[in-house]
């Protein structure tokens, strides 16, 4: 049996391309309809309101924390704790629930029903709705200017067929992390911004991985049969794409179950980004120089007969 770990496989990922384009489709689309019907879970980060951390003498659970502030019609707040130690919390609530010193109060009303002179104030931030905003809006502008460097970029360094194929990808696996957190609910903040701007590298990494092998096989046997060049370089390739991928995700997956509540929205953007950025290098950049080639090829082909 053929150790793919030395001697390259010949698994043919081009012919169920179709099949590749239909599963991002549909999930392209689906993202789309939840960003406009069930929208996004934003974080204090954008649209404004108080932080508070707070340090206990005790390993306290935040369900307990939590049942407390519904008393105090803070039910809404998100509690997450601080560190391994069990013993601190942050409680992030919605600026709607008014000024952070009304909103101190109420916290320290509802803690000392049940954690009087047991606990600190360690801090207290505010956030201003207008701030979250314009941090909103720089954001989105860091992702599009991320994604029109890797455009310039890569169409520098190889050529623009090679950078279209390279940025719908990015924005392939933005937009369906972006759904999968619409789907569950799950706050966005600027970590989980952060996480999706280190998915993008991640995803270009490895495809630029896959079109420097398809460069030089381009080079080696000319583009008479892209099929088989572009099948070629991702076999060539998937030990690479397995050990990194694989090595990426067991760090992942470990940040998401011991990291901490806090890292879990973090961990859960590279989670879902690094499946599909790998998913995306193969059946998605890869097979779109095909379709891009075909299309220049046919264009060539009719010009030359026109004239």
């Amino acid at each position: 049996m053929r150790n793919f770990m030395v001697e390259p496989p010949n698994i043919d990922f081009l012919k169920i391309r179709k099949i590749g384009y239909g599963i991002s489709l549909s999930l392209l689309i689906l993202s789309f309809v939840l960003f406009f019907t069930k929208g996004f879970n934003l974080g204090l980060d954008f649209t404004g309101g108080t932080s508070i951390q707070v340090k206990f003498n005790q390993q306290i659970r935040v369900s307990d924390v939590r049942n407390l502030l519904k008393d105090v019609d803070l039910a809404d707040s998100l509690i997450q704790e601080v560190g391994t130690n069990k013993d601190e919390v942050e409680i992030r609530v919605p600026a709607k629930k008014g000024s952070s010193s009304i909103v101190l109060e109420k916290v320290k009303k509802a803690l000392d029903s049940k954690y009087q002179g047991q606990y600190e104030i360690r801090k207290v931030e505010f956030i201003d709705a207008l701030v979250g905003s314009e941090m909103a809006k720089a954001s989105v502008y860091s992702m599009v200017f991320v994604m029109l460097g890797i455009l310039l970029f890569v169409g520098y360094r190889y050529e623009p067929l090679f950078a279209i194929a390279a940025v719908i990808p990015l924005f392939h696996d933005a937009i369906i992390t972006l759904g999968i957190f619409s789907l569950l609910g799950k706050e966005i903040d600027l970590t989980v911004i952060a996480a999706i701007l280190t998915v993008l590298g991640y995803s270009l990494n490895d495809t630029i991985i896959v079109f420097d092998r398809i460069r030089e096989n381009i080079k080696a046997r000319g583009k008479k049969n892209m099929e088989s060049i572009i099948n070629r370089s991702i076999n060539e390739n998937l030990a690479r794409t397995i050990i990194t991928s694989g090595t990426a995700l067991f760090s992942v997956i470990a940040i998401y179950f011991f990291g901490g509540e806090s890292l879990q929205n973090f961990a859960l953007a590279l989670l879902i980004g690094i499946v599909f950025g790998t998913y995306s290098s193969i059946y998605v950049a890869a097979p779109l120089i095909l379709e891009v080639e075909k299309i220049l090829r046919a264009k060539a082909k009719k010009e030359t007969v026109g004239a």
